[in-house]
């Protein structure tokens, strides 16, 4: 888990931390005293900044990008087969996902036999497996 370390003002980079300490929150002065004249204007009715610092725990990572003005989320580049796998096999909700594509697909008709043979016995084994093992009603 990262928490952002853009300047919550001018979204400008935070300089590396030096030593210990806390975490610097602005990335300079001037920052630093906009914020402080800006909340002390909202203190008097007029809008102002609000800082909240907020960390999220996520399932999947995402790959941002960020610009001055914007955060853009990238997709990031598909895993190879084997961390494919792996990600499924130890989330309940990709299995879930991944059992539904299926079915979706075969009741579509776009799970063509020529090309999903493998899977289909897979899945017939799948099947099998799991009415012998009392899954099943």
């Amino acid at each position: 888990m990262s928490e952002r370390s853009v300047c919550p003002r001018c979204h400008g980079q935070l300089p590396a931390p030096e030593g210990k300490g806390r975490r610097r929150l602005w990335c300079s002065q001037k920052c630093r005293r906009a914020a402080y004249e800006e909340r002390r204007a909202a203190r008097s009715g007029a809008i102002g900044l609000r800082v909240e610092r907020v960390v999220e725990r996520v399932e999947k990572p995402v790959w941002c990008v960020e610009y001055r003005d914007r955060v853009v989320e990238v997709i990031p580049p598909p895993p190879d087969p084997t961390q494919a796998a792996a990600i499924v096999l130890t989330s309940p909700r990709a299995c879930r996902v991944v059992l539904d594509s299926l079915t979706d697909a075969a009741t579509l008709g776009t799970l063509h036999r020529s090309e999903h043979g493998a899977t289909v016995r897979a899945a017939a084994r799948l099947l099998t497996a799991l009415r012998e093992a009392g899954l099943l009603t």
